[in-house]
């Protein structure tokens, strides 16, 4: 249940089509490197409205883990201040990540959410969005995106410091994901793919040359 009672409980996750092609050209770009980044947007009754996405800077040795938020803070806010010059939301509502094959629950992504989840300075309804590119192209026309965030049950566990089991499958819930012009995603992850097999092809005829 939520600390604040005026607050709804967060269901939902809807994402705007330019923040999922932002997300979709950050992860696959830096492949096969993990990325991450910041969602901006606003909560309305418990749905949360992602609206921009940029990317955080991969802190220097931490090239395979993605970001753990010990690094670029001052980025960060630079980042906010200029977008709050351009008219776009400011609001932080979460973050996003790359991923491989379906892995989602990980210390690093439990620690980073659980960080965002009790934040003094962040509503407690944030959200991380999972992205995996290699699924993503192995499946043309679908896109391999998942949203979560941690339990209620697991945020009491973890903040009364208590030494109690807790099954893998509790500690992070998955929100249905509703995206805004998915049909443009879809269509760019088809030609990512096809962009992949063009050059897979090539490199296999000159091999055989």
């Amino acid at each position: 249940m939520s600390s604040d009672p005026t607050i709804q409980p967060l269901r939902e996750v809807h994402i705007d089509g330019l923040a999922v092609l932002k997300i979709i050209k950050h992860c696959n770009d830096n492949l096969p490197t993990l990325v991450s980044g910041s969602l901006l947007g606003v909560d309305v009754n418990g749905i949360l409205e992602v609206t921009y996405a940029y990317p955080f800077p991969v802190p220097k040795g931490n090239e395979e883990t993605g970001y753990d938020g010990s690094d670029g803070v001052e980025y960060q806010k630079d980042m906010m201040l200029r977008l709050r010059d351009m008219n776009i939301d400011d609001n932080c509502v979460g973050w996003y990540q790359s991923t491989y094959l379906g892995t989602m629950c990980s210390n690093d992504v439990v620690g980073y959410q659980y960080s965002f989840q009790t934040s003094e300075d962040l509503s407690e309804n944030t959200a991380v969005i999972m992205y995996d590119p290699i699924q993503s192209q192995t499946d043309p026309g679908k896109l391999a995106i998942k949203a979560f965030r941690l339990s209620n049950k697991f945020i009491e566990i973890r903040k009364k410091k208590l030494n109690i089991f807790i099954d893998p499958s509790e500690i992070m819930e998955e929100l249905p994901v509703k995206i805004k012009n998915a049909g443009h995603c879809s269509g760019f992850i088809r030609c990512l793919a096809d962009s992949h097999k063009e050059v897979l092809t090539t490199q296999s005829e000159s091999l055989s040359k």
